[in-house]
């Protein structure tokens, strides 16, 4: 009897004591250097539960569950990583991590339809994406390749879960501007966080994406320096010759738009001397 007791007991024990484990395993902290720390949190439970995050050598990524695109990418800018991309490959190529995630939408990219999650496992890697020319593409990398080309991890940045729609005009002018900018700061300065991604008109969204209704309305970046930041929002319709400093943006507008807190593990401020230090204050 006392046997069956200690038997039974012991068993309860290891069971609560799994619980346990597996309780705390559930609400620890992930620390990742890309974010400086947390990652950038879904306001949504619903959005939380849809979406899946990707950590590569150079990048992470909060992809949607109903678009499958980025809501969010978000790196660490330091000097010594910095380098010469112009004869790096460009083609963009399925995320290998998607295998093993719930991504299953359709996206139209040029004249191919592309299924994310099967394309990763596929024989045929590019799906029919052949190797556009970089000035005829209509999209661009969230992580740019030059930020990263002294890396051997370059190639992470042709990943499709880096890849957001953008019309060339935007992507040539200020959204090149401003990368080249945090390029030749980081240079003389020390690290910087950068968290960018596109922004949706509720309208626009589909259950079915295909190039018209994945197409964002506007872009963001923001740029952190410790606990300092500015955030830049982007219209898709801006001219290639504007400048980005007319399109400083107020995170918490930001935030709310999006249903996502970029710095769910600190305060940050915004900061005059960063927006100076990128030549938008006189």
């Amino acid at each position: 009897m006392v046997f069956f007791v200690y038997k039974h007991l012991t068993r309860l024990l290891l069971i609560l004591s799994t619980m346990l484990f597996m309780a705390n395993t559930v609400g620890q902290d992930v620390i990742v250097t890309h974010c400086d720390g947390a990652c950038p949190q879904y306001e949504s439970s619903l959005a939380t539960t849809r979406a899946n995050v990707v950590i590569h050598h150079v990048y992470a990524a909060g992809l949607n569950g109903d678009t499958g695109l980025a809501d969010w990418v978000s790196y660490r800018l330091t000097k010594d990583a910095i380098g010469v991309a112009s004869l790096l490959p460009r083609v963009w190529h399925p995320d290998r991590l998607l295998e093993f995630s719930s991504v299953e939408d359709v996206l139209e990219i040029t004249t191919s339809e592309l299924r994310l999650a099967e394309v990763a496992v596929s024989n045929n890697p590019y799906a029919g994406l052949g190797e556009l020319p970089e000035h005829e593409e209509e999209s661009a990398r969230l992580a740019p390749m030059t930020s990263f080309a002294n890396t051997p991890y370059w190639n992470d940045l042709n990943n499709l879960t880096n890849m957001v729609p953008m019309p060339k005009p935007l992507r040539l002018g200020p959204w090149l501007q401003l990368e080249q900018r945090l390029n030749a700061l980081v240079m003389r300065t020390k690290e910087l966080q950068v968290v960018t991604g596109p922004l949706f008109l509720i309208s626009n969204l589909s259950r079915t994406p295909t190039t018209r209704s994945i197409e964002p309305a506007a872009y963001f970046k923001i740029v952190a320096r410790d606990d300092d930041f500015v955030a830049f929002v982007f219209p898709n319709d801006l001219g290639q010759f504007e400048s980005y400093c007319g399109h400083v943006a107020n995170l918490d507008q930001l935030e709310e738009m999006v249903s996502i807190n970029f710095f769910p593990d600190r305060t940050v401020q915004e900061s005059e001397q960063l927006l100076a230090d990128l030549n938008c204050v006189q």
